[in-house]
């Protein structure tokens, strides 16, 4: 952290220690911006900041705990306590607000929704605080609020969240606010398959948020993400995944790139997992356990695919003692399967025995292919064997005619 920042931390959690002739100088709604001032430090990766956080919320509670009823009669300082209860601030201050009689009727609405939002009641929550505009309020309330109305409806209706997660951030630009809501947003376009905004705000969260306190478990997340979206994708999507994730560190990426192609292998999204391994291959050293898994993931594509040969070639050479035992597994598990797609069942009935229990090459135990096979790539071979032996009937109905003739 730099020198300006650990100043600026240092300040504020003196600040919140000041003598009490000092302190009741200051109303509520100042005294709480202390709080936004280092939930911003966070976001910009002050861990100083993070650690500061609980003791500074607790010396502000019992501050605010301390004030006389008639505090309450203004506005600002009530709606600083919703603030300071949807920062993680203490209950008890909010239930002693609402205790004082003072407080209009708006902004009791305001801390009874709070209240409920934090406790989980989703249902009163809704009924007190859906109906506000966040933009009627002023940016450090009106952006919390957005954030609340989004969380509350984002199961039911994840396209007006996103709206009201929009709107957090052009309230609060630069925040905690904005890049929580970011954080947010991301996740949902996965849900809602809007591809263009993932990649949009993906990458306004790596290029302005990167070094945030909350970045190390985005990164987890944005990674089962990138996953799920690569699956769908197509390869102009795909380019611009790439081009998204070129920032990330070598390692990093090639990482992802492997587990974006077992993923997708094991999803049976063929195209995907053709990228993923061809992104992998790239990035891994020759040889090594990395490339090896790339080359196995690449070689059940082209299986079952037009690179029948190729690809059996290709996983015949790899190494097992390159392998981890999971991809192992798979490995013996794709080269039974090479042996079921060239056998040609010899009759109708034989066929459709071999649909409802798959072959097993013989050096692979039945067991092994079970646990190892992914189960899409498993109803890819069914399926074509339920069409073949479609065809072989066919084909003997057509010969019993012609002899009937």
């Amino acid at each position: 952290m730099s020198l300006r920042k650990s100043l600026i931390v240092g300040l504020l959690i003196a600040g919140s220690a000041v003598g009490p002739c000092q302190a009741e100088a200051k109303p509520p709604y100042e005294i709480v911006r202390s709080v936004q001032a280092l939930h911003d430090q966070m976001a910009l990766g002050s861990r100083a900041a993070q650690r500061a956080m609980p003791g500074l919320l607790r010396k502000l509670g019992g501050r605010l705990m301390a004030e006389k009823a008639a505090v309450w009669r203004d506005p600002r300082n009530v709606r600083a306590v919703v603030v300071y209860l949807l920062s993680g601030g203490e209950t008890r201050v909010a239930r002693k607000v609402l205790t004082s009689a003072k407080c209009t009727a708006q902004e009791k609405h305001l801390i009874e929704g709070a209240l409920a939002y934090l406790g989980g009641n989703k249902t009163i929550a809704k009924a007190m605080l859906s109906n506000i505009d966040p933009r009627s309020l002023e940016p450090s309330i009106g952006s919390q609020l957005a954030l609340a109305q989004a969380t509350l409806i984002a199961e039911e209706n994840p396209v007006k969240a996103i709206r009201l997660l929009d709107m957090a951030r052009v309230i609060a630009p630069g925040t905690l606010v904005e890049e929580t809501a970011l954080r947010r947003e991301i996740f949902l376009t996965v849900e809602t398959g809007d591809f263009d905004k993932f990649v949009a705000m993906s990458d306004q969260y790596l290029r302005r948020f990167r070094r945030s306190v909350y970045a190390e478990g985005f990164g987890r997340s944005f990674a089962v993400s990138v996953i799920r979206v690569s699956q769908s994708g197509n390869a102009h999507q795909f380019a611009q995944l790439a081009a998204l994730l070129t920032d990330m560190a070598s390692r990093e990426r090639l990482e992802l790139y492997l587990n974006i192609a077992q993923s997708s292998l094991a999803a049976g999204k063929l195209e995907a997992t053709r990228w993923g391994s061809g992104e992998a291959a790239q990035l891994a050293q020759k040889n090594s356990v990395d490339a090896n898994r790339a080359a196995l993931y690449d070689g059940a594509v082209a299986i079952l695919t037009s690179e029948y040969d190729r690809g059996l070639a290709e996983i015949d050479k790899l190494d097992a003692a390159h392998l981890p035992h999971e991809d192992l597994l798979l490995k013996e598990a794709v080269q039974g399967l090479a042996v079921q797609i060239r056998q040609w069942p010899s009759t109708p009935v034989q066929a459709t025995q071999r649909a409802v229990t798959p072959t097993v090459a013989p050096h692979l135990p039945r067991e092994i292919a079970a646990a190892a096979l992914p189960p899409a790539l498993m109803a890819t071979v069914g399926s074509g064997d339920a069409l073949i032996a479609s065809a072989q009937t066919k084909l003997a109905d057509s010969d019993l005619l012609l002899e009937e003739q």
